[in-house]
């Protein structure tokens, strides 16, 4: 009886994001690119807006299997100021809609750029203006609930004006929001488009200086006010100005960090990205700060505060797709579920102990105890497993600086002939540039391997903790010793204390690698 309900409530549900959705023509665009789209890229979303407006939406792929695969992620940073707030934490991220790829993968749409004053005033104001220059500037001075609320009228007009310019999910239309703090997190900091290493650094990988990606607090970049969108060079999945300009707004309450989780309190607005007042080196994308919602005079606003949309949908979206999530279920691993509100005991044989005492029949009792010696050989199996991993990871790290090592010897070696040749040879001599190529593909080498290097790494932190990394670390250094390979010795530690340097600080550039490996 209660499946069945859910079943018709999912169907009801489906209805109601699906019955506006009838064939429309969508409305014409009238403003010109460099209103909406200054920065056109292949991928973009446009839809339509009010007054002949428009506004882009960027795909940021999530890979993941199925209808409940998801991807964990590393979040906040390592700055020991700021722990209260953005200390290290695993999440996890899925998208709504489909990829199209056919290998399963997913996504969610996030705006390109922060909504402009034009386009908030599209549909806030009684009577349409003319798109200007002076409209692209980011808009603030916003509520959180006016950023909902225009969240929630862009989707009302998109259903009754342009319901196909909507992507779908399961043939059920998306619909606008802001953006949680994992998908804006996920998305500021590149994505699956970055490495592993890259996901974590304190910024998104960028060509150059920040100034040129960044409108951060100072002269030679925001001058400490508020610009227009879209004059800068994007982040690795082409969304703009998601560091610096306006702080941006996002669905979630505040909440402080509790050591690798969100603490229980939940707060005001949460606002992330830092704005055109922070400094060059406050920005960061693990930046998040609480705006209280209300002041004495009503809902607050703040002249660095604004906002940028997301797209979603339903998780449940039909019938068949609620009957396919619960087939998905039921093939989980059991010991994926949890009794919610239900007090456990963290170590199952210490629960299984206390049950064993509690247990009045003898007979039951002893079945209890079997029971207790078959799950303790399970878990013996389950940690020797994990600490097998673990090894091979840090065995893998020490290969992999043993190939920078390698790569930076030929690296050398190409620079000095290169440089002995020089003085024999005109600038454009076939010989030399045949050795300025190879020198140019040492060096692709070295920073390939280092950046092997680094993921590692980040692998190794985001899937273990520290106790068992240095314990398997140790008995790593007995194998080498064992097999004879003493020379690796040096290489295994310093490999290790890159892990817990790039723990602490999150950075390791790879010409720190490089010396402390020599």
């Amino acid at each position: 009886m209660k499946s069945d309900g859910l079943r018709l409530a999912a169907l009801a549900a489906a209805l109601l994001f699906t019955s506006l959705a009838t064939s429309h023509a969508a409305p014409e665009i009238t403003w010109r690119d460099r209103y909406y789209n200054p920065k056109p890229s292949e991928g973009d979303l446009v839809l339509p807006l009010a007054c002949g407006g428009a506004m882009v939406f960027r795909p940021v792929p999530v890979p993941a299997e199925k209808l409940l695969g998801d991807r964990k992620l590393v979040l906040g940073g390592n700055d020991d100021r700021f722990a209260y707030a953005e200390s290290s934490r695993a999440d996890h991220i899925a998208g709504s809609f489909n990829a199209g790829s056919g290998d399963g993968g997913r996504l969610f749409y996030i705006a390109k750029y922060e909504v402009t004053d034009d386009q908030y005033a599209a549909l806030t104001s009684e009577k349409c203006g003319r798109a200007s220059n002076i409209g692209r500037l980011a808009k603030t001075s916003v509520s959180w609930l006016e950023a909902v609320t225009y969240a929630s009228r862009y989707t009302e007009w998109l259903y009754k004006n342009a319901p196909e310019a909507l992507p779908k999910a399961d043939g059920v239309s998306g619909f606008l929001r802001l953006p949680t703090e994992t998908e804006w997190e996920y998305a500021a900091r590149g994505g699956a488009a970055v490495s592993e290493s890259q996901f974590v650094a304190p910024q998104f990988p960028m060509d150059g200086e920040m100034a040129a990606y960044v409108w951060y607090g100072a002269p030679e970049s925001s001058d400490f006010k508020r610009q227009s969108v879209g004059l800068l060079k994007p982040n690795p999945l082409d969304i703009h100005d998601i560091l610096g300009n306006a702080g941006e707004l996002v669905l979630d309450p505040y909440r402080l960090n509790k050591v690798s989780r969100l603490h229980g309190q939940t707060g005001g607005a949460t606002v992330r990205g830092g704005d055109y007042f922070t400094p060059k080196d406050a920005i960061r994308t693990a930046q998040r700060q609480e705006m209280t919602p209300f002041d004495k005079d009503g809902p607050r606003r703040l002249e660095t505060v604004g906002f940028r949309l997301a797209i979603s949908a339903p998780v449940v979206t039909s019938k068949a797709r609620l009957e396919a999530i619960e087939e998905e279920w039921s093939k989980l691993p059991s010991t994926e579920s949890a009794l919610a509100g239900t007090e456990r005991l963290e170590d199952p044989l210490q629960e299984m102990a206390v049950l064993i005492e509690a247990t009045r029949d003898p007979a039951f009792q002893e079945r209890l105890k079997d029971l207790r010696t078959v799950m303790r050989a399970s878990i013996a199996t389950r940690n020797e497993q994990r600490d097998r991993a673990a090894r091979n990871l840090l065995r893998f790290g020490v290969i992999l600086a043993q190939r920078i090592l390698d790569a930076d010897g030929i690296r050398d070696a190409k620079d000095r002939a290169l440089t002995a040749l020089k003085p024999a040879y005109p600038a454009d001599a076939p010989i030399l540039k045949k050795f300025a190529g190879e020198l140019a593909a040492a060096s692709e080498d070295v920073e390939t391997n280092a950046r092997h290097y680094r993921d590692t790494i980040v692998e190794l932190i985001r899937d273990y903790p520290p106790s068992i990394i240095e314990a398997q670390g140790k008995v790593l250094q007995e194998e080498l010793k064992a097999r004879d390979m003493k020379g690796l010795e040096p290489v295994a530690k310093t490999f290790q204390d890159h892990v817990d340097r790039f723990r602490r600080s999150g950075k390791l550039p790879s010409n720190e690698i490089i010396r402390e490996l020599r």
